[in-house]
């Protein structure tokens, strides 16, 4: 069998895994939950890297099973272009019409102890561009194993994300975050301000001599991209006892310190990027009740 076929077979493994742990979720005190996103942005950026510049929509859906400490979720988000894109443009589906430019299936497993939050999960991407129009084709399909840690507090809640991609890229990529409540109204509808900070570490994305026909994600080894935003949320209304309606409004600003980060466009670059970003949550079940 060929290296791909058995990458294939590894990323199998991963999805049955989590397929055979929702499974095993017992019924009796496990809490089924359900939500819905919409949110739209002037930029979709990955990683750091900038994959398309102008109008995006991503709708996705997760459901999953919550118990006391132990949360299964999965997914899906899609990721559509809406402006239509000319020859040259930073795009995923190329030059021609608006459409949908990629698709992410996703599962994880969290664990909470106390204020700490441990997460690990797998993500497939696969990208619908048209390669001959410039954008980005099936043959840059690859997925990513992820393992997080985070803790909240009253003050600061920072994370830290290590990925790993196993079939296309084979190698790990960094994050560090944190996020930052400024201001915060207790009464209805709730309302909430707070900064984010990001920082991008790129520790094996990047060329590897020794396998040239690998993709990668970066040009060198070392800082890719430093993040700062401010964004502001509106828990609006309860939906017939169910669930909770959010409403979420931010800007978001970028340093790129890669030549991959940099990348706007053919024979384009930028230092920095500024965009905004708005979206809607729709909480439903276990999740929702539980923040009542």
């Amino acid at each position: 069998m060929g290296s791909e076929g058995r990458r294939g077979d590894s990323v199998n493994r991963v999805w049955y895994g989590f397929a055979g742990l929702l499974a095993a979720a017992p019924p009796v005190t496990a809490q089924l939950s359900a939500r819905a996103d919409v949110s739209a942005g002037g930029r979709y950026v990955w990683h750091g890297v900038s994959r398309a510049a102008g109008l995006v929509a991503q709708p996705s859906l997760a459901v999953g099973f919550r118990l006391p400490r132990l949360s299964l979720e999965g997914g899906a988000v899609l990721h559509y272009e809406l402006d239509r894109v000319s020859a040259g443009e930073l795009s995923e589906t190329g030059a021609g019409d608006r459409h949908l430019g990629e698709e992410d299936f996703w599962g994880r497993a969290a664990l909470v102890i106390g204020p700490t939050r441990l997460n690990a999960g797998v993500v497939r991407y696969v990208f619908r561009g048209d390669p001959a129009q410039g954008g980005l084709g099936s043959a840059r399909n690859t997925t990513e194993i992820y393992a997080a840690l985070s803790t909240t507090s009253r003050y600061v809640n920072p994370t830290l994300e290590a990925w790993w991609d196993v079939e296309r890229v084979r190698g790990a990529f960094l994050r560090a975050s944190v996020d930052l409540p400024i201001l915060g109204w207790p009464f209805p509808p709730y309302a909430f301000v707070f900064v984010q900070g990001e920082l991008g570490l790129n520790v094996g994305q990047g060329p590897n001599a020794a396998r040239p026909a690998e993709l990668s994600n970066f040009d060198a080894r070392g800082p890719t991209h430093v993040g700062l935003g401010m964004g502001t949320e509106l828990r609006a209304c309860r939906l017939s006892g169910i669930g909770w309606t959010t409403f979420a409004l931010g800007l978001r600003s970028q340093l790129n310190l890669d030549d991959a980060t940099r990348i706007a466009g053919t024979g384009r670059k930028r230092d920095v990027n500024v965009w905004l970003w708005t979206g809607i949550t729709v909480v439903l079940g276990g999740d929702a009740r539980s923040r009542q």
